[in-house]
């Protein structure tokens, strides 16, 4: 489900170039990217190599990565979005989804 944003390929370099708070290009390939399955079984560097660095989420202590999407895909958006990705002992992705804070 989007919302009423749409949805946009996949695309990494665009992904690792956001910065801004009101850019919100990762919120328009997130769905993409969920579909597409690309995360499952990467390792840490093939991640990093993949989404980037990521962001500075100290109430995300629990998971091995976050990703900062956007604002929350609502009328009252209040809220962000966030891609959090678990790692298991192998060092390989093995959960991911969408959470709001």
């Amino acid at each position: 489900m989007t919302g009423y944003l749409p949805v946009r390929p996949f695309d990494s370099d665009r992904w690792k170039q956001v910065e801004r708070a009101d850019d919100q290009a990762r919120i328009h390939m997130i769905a993409h990217l969920m579909w597409s399955r690309k995360l499952d079984g990467l390792n840490r560097s093939e991640l990093v190599a993949l989404l980037g660095a990521p962001s500075d989420a100290s109430y995300f202590r629990d998971r091995d990565y976050v990703y900062w999407l956007g604002n929350e895909r609502s009328l009252l958006s209040i809220d962000s979005e966030w891609l959090v990705v678990d790692v298991d002992a192998a060092g390989r992705v093995s959960n991911y989804e969408v959470v709001r804070d």
